[in-house]
């Protein structure tokens, strides 16, 4: 498996008191990743190594933000162009924030990429990534 930890927010009033897993299971992750609510539970990380590492954010009203690096340097979105040029509020990393709404892809779409991801280190092919647009 090229998933070598699994950190998952837990926020109690203002306080992360969110855990890290080492050597996860799929179930671990996948259930974390269900649990995600956009009010306590709002970031689940899935780490590789120093450089390489998935996010996955949000979870209220089935919407989901994920984002991938290879190198810490380059970010990568996951997207649904056949979204509309929207903006949706999420509670992401315990904070809320404008996204695109081509970037809230629903929980089945946040699962598989993160199955792929955790068991190759891949991003699935199926699947489309962006940089962002910086402003």
């Amino acid at each position: 498996m090229f998933v070598l930890n699994l950190s998952a927010e837990n926020w109690v009033g203002n306080q992360d008191e969110g855990n890290l897993i080492k050597s996860p299971t799929w179930n671990q992750i996948e259930q974390a990743i269900r649990e995600l609510n956009g009010k306590t539970k709002t970031l689940v990380t899935l780490g590789a190594d120093d450089e390489s590492y998935m996010s996955i954010g949000g979870g209220e009203f089935g919407k989901y933000i994920v984002n991938i690096t290879f190198d810490n340097v380059s970010f990568y979105n996951l997207v649904e162009p056949s979204k509309p040029d929207a903006i949706e509020k999420l509670v992401v990393g315990g904070q809320e924030g404008n996204y695109s709404a081509k970037m809230c892809v629903n929980l089945e779409t946040a699962l598989l990429a993160a199955q792929t991801f955790t068991a190759s280190g891949e991003l699935q092919k199926s699947l489309e990534l962006t940089l962002p647009v910086l402003q």
